[in-house]
């Protein structure tokens, strides 16, 4: 039984859930929640400026980033579609100190990227 807990515990605290909360954009007025589903994780967004609205088209409650997969290091093989074009975008995610995330996103190959950073933000 001992043995049992010990495993479920360990399965709730796997070091790819570190991504796992509330992550606020650069400009600090809009903000998403990732969150973990079926092995997969995911930016859902949780509030919007008139900054996120007017020059991204972000929408509160909206899926972000789709599909990202932690591979022991960074989470890859996500996709973002950008809210205002439409456009489909590749999204790669790290995790350089537990309060801040560098989001990098590139269509087709990765050297043509833009990166930013985002800092953890207490769930309100």
């Amino acid at each position: 039984m001992l043995w049992l807990l010990w495993l479920l515990g360990a399965r709730a605290d796997q070091p790819a859930d570190r991504l796992i909360g509330r992550w606020q954009f650069p400009s600090k007025g809009s903000s998403v929640d990732i969150y973990q589903q079926g092995g997969l994780y995911f930016a859902r967004v949780a509030k919007v400026d008139q900054a996120g609205e007017r020059n991204f088209g972000l929408v509160k409650d909206s899926i972000l980033i789709r599909n990202l997969r932690y591979d022991g290091e960074v989470w890859s093989g996500g996709r973002l579609i950008h809210p205002k074009t439409g456009m489909s975008l590749s999204a790669e995610v790290e995790m350089p100190r537990p309060d801040a995330i560098t989001v990098t996103i590139y269509k087709g190959i990765k050297l043509l990227h833009r990166k930013f950073i985002m800092t953890r933000q207490a769930k309100q």
